[in-house]
């Protein structure tokens, strides 16, 4: 070659029109101020919208999904909580889609019931009004609050036909399918109507169920013990110990206000008691009290007892005392075994009206059930007209106090958890009242059974919701308001302890009304119109004399039979996907009716999620300034808060489940954490799209694996290791070791190891040069299927990607034309040869740190042959500037030295290795292997920019491919 044609060559290399730089629309960064309008066009480019009716259309011939939507209340803005379910639920769907899966999802809104009522009443200020009009009002608060959510939920990429596949429990065809369910399970016998002890709540002046309570573990009652006088004498050897003295049993409650409505003090016949001799400031008192307690008692009330003997609890059958309030009237001791002697006194005032345990009692022995407690918690007037009116949870209770201040020997002021209306915020009573409830101890054990074929999500959760079960009461589900579904009864006579009359021909004329004008029909027509001449003539009813009833059902019934009407018939659901509270709420209401009607779960399988707090461990409030708004997160708010978009949204929600059920922490630190992850991403896969731009898919589907170099081999090798990894995460529903594994794999081992040691490969050989061919080979196959992988997550970046993708941009999207099966199984078998070449990788770049080791020769010394083949492998030559382990190491040059080759360095090479800062270190593999490092005394290449030339203009390498 001629010195003019070199300086010519040198002269064309120098120009950056040589270098193959990557080249793609594929914007780096998304500024704040686009982000919105970027969300929204990906989400039209590729039809979010027209993703599941599409699959419905498309894959009907696939195995079918079904995950069951849990009905958020319609009845506030869109929240973290909102967006970590529905964005758990939609990576599930979409993760089965690209598993070649036909995904059934119809999301649904729980629209009736008492939060939406009194959000209703409050933000329309609907006073005094008739159920009719609180019912309209309440229904545009649901719609409106529908609207608000649907258009979130959307925008948060979740798939669904959001225009005509949703469910609400207002909808006609919804209400008549839970009015049949309500008179099928009648006439099954497990629906039945009685006066019983509920929890009531004054503020909401409706009664509650255990799933609608939240307990106060700080509320404050007032903790008494009652000195209640013997009627009837003790047996002739306990009545001589006490001199005729009179005798008190002492009885402990924290509801003072109940002792009104006593009927009976309870006792535990196999339990010990004792009589002690009491000294007060006034005077001496003989009490009974548990033999157990004796010392505890003695402790609390800082007093001396006297014991005076002891004796067995059946000795109390047949005796009196008399009652505190009426002095007048004797009052049974009864036996029950409920009575504990782990606190108290191991007697329990009784007052049937305001108690479980009192009112089986009351049964049993056939006492009458006094309630003297109205609808607003305060006292009627059967308690008397210096209580009547009162509150019994304020003044109320005060007055008894007075009233019993000459009995109370002790009070004290007793802090415990107590039931709170979860809406209210205030305490509720137990108290008396006719409800409708479901007889679940008819099918428990049923349920119970049914659930050995559910598996549960975490594990550990499965035993305390059989608890649950198992310990669950009758489950009232009658409520006394106005907005909800009715309970399809009529009655003969307008009180309503008459017999009610609910007959199937009835319950199917109000659903026929129902479908044609609406369920407010009930509200507008009457008891005679709803039945109809025909059936009240048949029925034998009396005319003028129906009266049909005003209650409502609860909403954990409504909720809780969404499965008859949402899914295919005959199917259970694959998932049930909810926050961790459901598992007493619609977990548990699902599985009742459901067993009650068909004898099966609904479900196969439950997976639970922690709640949203603060990063201090808080509930988001308006008043901790804490809370986190989504909306802000997808839009911004001016200059205020930039937008951050919904990738980032999404990030967090899966980088922050964990599998274990525990609550899930947020902060704006975090989301920015989330947004950086997915930046880092971004960058990646632009650089990946940038490599691949203008060729199409025709040159790498010629190659054959197994020819690629051994660098390449071992990348596909961590990809195809990656991919199953991920793919066993997902199914075990651990998204954050999903989004971990793709952290790690993208920042790691494709850009920190592969992306950097080829770009000399991809940026400086010929376009089509068979080593930068099989480089492509590699970005191709890694980002084919690290976009499947992220997709579930990411659907709005990884649709962009396929937006700009060289040869699939024209696809329709890649949820519609590609599967995990799509994912190449490449037979890499042995990869193990390069081990020792990442061992020297590794210490080298720790030995240099933050040098750049482009300006390092390495000399190799390996003292066992069968390293020295390993890395022969990646350079066959003794000396290389351009092999695969030169590429590996990022260095200079590369000299490999065998046992046989290994001299002694002698004294003046040594010191020529220090002048250029000479580095000597040492790793085992299958032998010793010396590595020597020094500094090369080639210069910079102006095109390659390696270290490889000898003058600092154009390498030879560059050279060879300039002059092509």
């Amino acid at each position: 070659m001629t010195v003019l044609m070199f300086v010519l060559l040198s002269r064309k290399a120098s120009s950056s029109t040589t270098v193959l730089l990557p080249k793609t629309g594929f914007p780096l960064r998304i500024s704040s101020v686009q982000r919105k309008e970027r969300d929204l066009w990906i989400m039209k480019k590729a039809s979010f919208d027209q993703l599941y009716k599409w699959q419905r259309t498309n894959l009907q011939n696939n195995d079918e999904f079904i995950l069951h939507d849990g009905p958020p209340y319609a009845n506030g803005k869109p929240h973290m909580g909102h967006a970590l379910n529905k964005i758990l639920k939609d990576i599930v769907l979409r993760y089965k889609l690209l598993s070649g899966k036909l995904v059934h999802f119809v999301p649904g809104w729980d629209c009736h019931g008492l939060p939406i009522e009194l959000k209703a009443l409050e933000t329309h200020n609907v006073q005094n009004s008739s159920s009719l009009e609180i019912r309209q009002t309440a229904k545009l608060f649901a719609l409106d609050t529908i609207k608000c959510q649907k258009e979130a939920f959307s925008r948060w990429g979740v798939m669904a036909d959001w225009d005509n596949g949703c469910y609400f429990t207002f909808t006609p065809s919804y209400v008549t399918s839970q009015l049949k369910m309500f008179c099928d399970l009648y006439d099954k016998g497990l629906v039945y109507r009685d006066y019983k002890p509920v929890y009531w709540s004054p503020s909401s002046r409706t009664a509650l169920a255990e799933s609608e309570l939240e307990y106060n573990a700080n509320h404050v009652s007032t903790s008494i013990y009652l000195k209640l006088s013997l009627q009837t004498p003790l047996p002739e050897c306990i009545a001589d110990s006490s001199k005729d003295a009179p005798v008190y049993l002492v009885v402990w409650t924290t509801t003072p206000w109940s002792i009104p409505a006593n009927q009976a003090v309870c006792y535990n016949p196999d339990k010990k008691y004792c009589l002690v001799r009491y000294k007060s400031d006034k005077d001496n008192k003989y009490l009974v009290i548990a033999l157990e307690l004796y010392h505890c008692l003695e402790q609390l009330w800082s007093c001396h007892f006297t014991l005076i003997k002891e004796f067995c609890g059946n000795i109390f059958n047949g005796h009196y005392y008399k009652h505190p309030f009426r002095k007048i009237e004797s009052m049974p001791l009864l036996p029950g075994y409920h009575v504990s002697t782990k606190k108290g006194t191991g007697f329990v005032h009784t007052a049937p009206a305001h108690g479980p345990d009192d009112f089986l009692v009351a049964l049993h022995h056939k006492l009458p059930i006094v309630n003297l407690v109205d609808e607003d918690g305060k006292f009627c007037t059967k308690a008397g007209s210096d209580l009547c009116g009162n509150d019994v949870l304020d003044k109320g209770q005060e007055k008894v106090l007075q009233f019993l201040q000459n009995d109370v020997i002790f009070q004290e002021s007793f802090t415990h958890s107590y039931p709170y209306d979860w809406r209210t915020k205030r305490p509720v009573i137990l108290r008396a009242s006719l409800q409708w409830f479901i007889d679940t101890d008819k099918i428990k054990t049923q349920s119970i059974e049914a659930m050995k074929n559910v598996t549960v999500v975490p594990a550990n959760f499965e035993k305390p919701m059989l608890n649950q079960l198992a310990s669950r009461p009758y489950w009232c589900i009658s409520r006394q308001r106005s907005w909800g579904v009715p309970i399809p009864v009529f009655y003969q006579s307008q009180s309503p302890t008459k017999e009610a009359i609910l007959h199937r021909d009835i319950v199917d004329k109000v659903c026929k009304l129902t479908l044609e004008k609406g369920i407010d029909q009930w509200w507008l027509m009457s008891a005679e119109d709803l039945i109809g001449k025909d059936l009240i003539k048949e029925l034998k009813l009396s005319p003028g004399h129906i009266f049909k009833s005003m209650d409502i059902m609860d909403i954990w019934f409504d909720s809780g039979v969404s499965w008859n009407s949402v899914l295919p018939p005959g199917k259970q659901a694959d998932f049930y996907l909810e926050g961790i509270d459901q598992f007493g709420g619609w977990f548990q209401s699902s599985l009742l009716t459901s067993v009650a009607s068909s004898g099966s779960a609904p479900y196969k399988n439950i997976f639970v999620h922690g709640f949203v707090l603060d990063r201090e461990g808080r509930k988001m409030s308006k008043s901790l300034g804490n809370v986190i708004d989504p909306h802000l997160i997808l839009d911004g708010k001016e200059k205020k808060q930039p937008a951050i978009g919904i990738d980032a949204l999404r990030w967090w929600v899966a980088s922050h489940v964990s599998g274990n059920g525990s609550n899930v922490s947020v902060s704006t630190e975090s989301i920015q954490q989330a947004s950086e992850d997915v930046q880092k991403m971004r960058s990646v896969l632009r650089f990946l799209l940038g490599n691949l731009s203008g060729f199409t898919s025709a040159p790498f589907e010629q190659i054959n694996p197994k020819t690629l170099g051994l660098t390449d081999l071992y990348m596909l090798h961590l990809l195809s290791e990656f991919v199953g990894t991920a793919l066993s995460a997902y199914q075990e529903m651990n998204f954050r070791k999903v989004t971990s594994l793709i952290s790690s794999f993208i920042n790691n081992s494709v850009s920190a190891f592969y992306c950097s040691i080829v770009k000399n490969r991809l940026y400086c050989q010929s376009l089509t040069s068979e080593d930068r061919l099989s480089a492509l080979f590699v970005l191709s196959e890694i980002l084919d299927q690290i976009t499947l992988i992220i997709a579930p997550i990411l659907p709005h970046l990884m649709e962009e990607i396929e937006i700009y993708h060289p040869w699939r941009s024209e696809n329709g999207g890649l949820f519609r034309n590609r599967k995990f099966t799509d994912i190449q199984k490449l037979d890499i078998s042995d990869v193990d040869c390069i081990y020792p070449s990442l061992s020297i990788r590794n210490l080298v770049n720790k030995e240099i740190g933050r040098l750049n080791t482009q300006e390092w020769n390495i000399e190799i010394s390996a003292f066992d042959c069968r390293d020295l083949q390993l890395l022969q492998m990646l350079q066959s030559e003794g000396k290389s500037h351009n092999s695969a382990l030169c590429e590996l190491l990022q260095v200079s040059m590369v000299t490999l030295l065998g046992k046989n080759s290994v001299d002694s360095i002698s004294k003046e090479q040594e010191n020529s290795y220090k002048e250029d800062c000479f580095k000597k270190i040492e790793c085992h593999h299958f032998g010793l292997i010396q590595i020597t490092l020094s500094k090369t005394k080639l210069a910079i290449c102006s095109r390659c920019r390696r270290y490889t030339s000898s003058d600092g203009n154009i390498c030879f390498s560059c050279l060879k491919v300039c002059s092509l």
